[in-house]
């Protein structure tokens, strides 16, 4: 990536963090999609296989923008922006981009979970009634 120098460049890398927060997003739900289907059925009463898929689902959903936010914070604003109101106009972005891929994975995840209620994605919501 070449050094943002002018209005355009950061429009341009603006433009460019805003897509990468939605493909994040769609990754980290394909991600805990997988992990979910990986975890078995315990069957029983007391099974806590839902649960395992909930906390794995909540681990992905915080690790996710928290990366997302420090690359885009130490590495992108740092290295290749130079001036100072670039930074700050970037940073707000950042943040917009960082929200923008918390609301789209907890959007399609809770989505893709109503619709498969009844598969092991499903069953993080909760044990679906028979």
């Amino acid at each position: 990536m070449k050094k943002i120098v002018s209005k355009a460049d950061l429009e341009q890398l603006i433009g460019s963090t805003y897509m990468y927060a939605i493909i994040i997003a769609i990754a980290a739900v394909v991600l805990a999609f997988i992990i979910a289907n990986l975890i078995k059925y315990q069957g029983g009463k007391n099974s806590t296989d839902h649960i395992k898929r909930r906390i794995w689902y909540i681990i992905i959903g915080v690790l996710a923008p928290i990366g997302f936010w420090l690359y885009n914070s130490l590495y992108l604003a740092e290295k290749l922006i130079s001036t100072q109101s670039h930074k700050n106009i970037f940073s707000t972005a950042n943040l917009r981009a960082t929200l923008a891929l918390l609301g789209v994975y907890v959007v399609l995840g809770i989505l893709t979970m109503l619709i498969f209620r009844r598969s092991k994605w499903g069953s993080i919501l909760g044990k679906s009634k028979k």
